[in-house]
C-alpha cells in the first residue's frame, strides 16, 4: 500500500496526485491511495499563505481522476494521522519520520530521484515536481487530467485556438513582484525574447493572454505583437480559473511563466509546437529538473 499527501492550490495537487499515478505505474499490484486529510479545517481556514481555502479539486475539476482517498485506517498505518493542516504542520516537526514515509525536502521538489520508488508500504509527502517522475506516464496523465465539457465561452476558444496559429501566453504577476523567490525572472524583457523567438517563423499568430493583471498586459504586451492578433482572456475568474490552463493545452504554441499552472499548460499541450520557458525556474539554489528536452529556454 503506498498513499500520496495532497496538500496546496490546485497547480500542488496535480503534481501529488500525478506522483501518485507514477508510482501506481511502477508497482501496479499495490494499492495506491491518497491523502486528503489535511483539508480537514478544525483550528482555521487559512494558515501562512497554505492556500487550501478551495480545499482537494481534483476530484471536482478532472472527471477522469479516480485514485481513492485513503481512510483514517489506512493512515494510520503508514503515518501519523493528522486530519488538519495546521496540526500536522506543527507536530511534524516534534515527531521522528516513521519507517516507510518518504518526506521530500524543498531542496528535493525538483529533483528526480530514483530512489523514491520503492516497493511496499509508504507515505510519501512532498510536491514531486520533476518532470522525469512523468514523462513515462505522459499520455496518461493527459487522459486523466482532460478536462470537463466547456461552456459556449470557452468552446468557442478552443474552436478559434485549433484552427490557427494560436500562441498562449501565461504572464503571473501579484506574488511574483514581491517574493524573492520570484522576483525578476519573468520580467518583460524576457517575454519579449519569447515573443520575438515565436515570431521568429515569419507566420502570422494569434496570441492569447492569459494573466492576473491584464490591465498591464494590455499596455506592455500589445506593443510587442504589433501587426499580429491579441485576445485578451478575461472570462475564466474565481473557481473557473482552471478553465485558463485548459484553454492552454488547446494553443498551438506557448510562452510559459516559472509556475505550476503554466508548466501544466505546456505538459498536457497535445499540440506539438513549440513551447518557451524561463531558463531559470525560481531564485533558489537547488537542482532543477522541470524542463522537457524540446522546451525553449530562454
Amino acid at each position: 500500500m503506498k498513499i500520496v499527501n495532497i496538500m496546496g492550490g490546485l497547480g500542488n495537487q496535480m503534481f501529488e496526485y500525478a506522483f501518485a499515478l507514477s508510482l501506481k505505474e511502477r508497482f501496479p499490484d499495490e494499492e495506491v491511495m491518497i491523502d486528503t486529510s489535511h483539508y480537514g479545517h478544525i483550528f482555521f481556514k487559512h494558515y501562512k499563505g497554505a492556500n487550501l481555502h478551495n480545499g482537494f479539486e481534483i476530484h471536482k475539476v478532472f472527471p477522469n481522476s479516480k485514485l481513492k482517498v485513503a481512510k483514517p485506517w489506512h493512515l494510520m498505518k503508514v503515518t501519523w494521522y493528522m486530519p488538519n493542516y495546521v496540526l500536522s504542520r506543527i507536530v511534524r516537526r516534534l515527531l521522528p519520520v516513521r519507517k516507510g514515509e518518504i518526506i521530500q525536502t524543498e531542496n528535493d521538489f525538483f529533483a528526480h530521484h530514483e530512489e523514491y520508488y520503492q516497493e511496499g508500504n509508504h507515505y510519501y509527502e512532498g510536491i514531486w515536481e520533476s518532470v522525469h517522475n512523468y514523462i513515462p506516464i505522459r499520455e496518461k496523465i493527459q487522459h486523466e487530467y482532460a478536462h470537463p465539457e466547456p461552456n459556449e465561452v470557452n468552446k468557442r476558444y478552443i474552436t478559434e485556438m485549433e484552427s490557427c496559429n494560436s500562441v498562449g501566453v501565461h504572464i503571473r504577476r501579484g506574488d511574483y513582484l514581491t517574493v524573492p523567490e520570484f522576483m525578476g525572472i519573468t520580467d518583460l524583457d524576457y517575454y519579449e525574447r519569447a515573443i520575438k523567438e515565436i515570431l521568429s517563423d515569419g507566420l502570422a499568430h494569434t496570441f492569447y493572454i492569459f494573466s492576473n493583471d491584464i490591465k498591464w498586459c494590455e499596455e506592455n504586451i500589445a506593443p510587442l505583437v504589433k501587426g499580429h492578433q491579441i485576445v485578451f482572456v478575461k472570462d475564466n475568474t474565481g473557481m473557473n480559473s482552471c478553465w485558463d490552463m485548459f484553454l492552454m493545452t488547446h494553443c498551438k504554441e506557448l510562452i510559459i511563466a516559472n509556475s505550476s499552472f503554466s508548466w501544466w499548460g505546456a505538459f498536457l499541450n497535445k499540440r506539438g509546437g513549440r513551447v518557451v520557458a524561463p531558463k531559470k525556474w525560481f531564485n533558489r539554489d537547488v537542482e532543477f529538473d522541470v524542463w522537457l528536452d524540446e522546451w525553449i529556454r530562454l
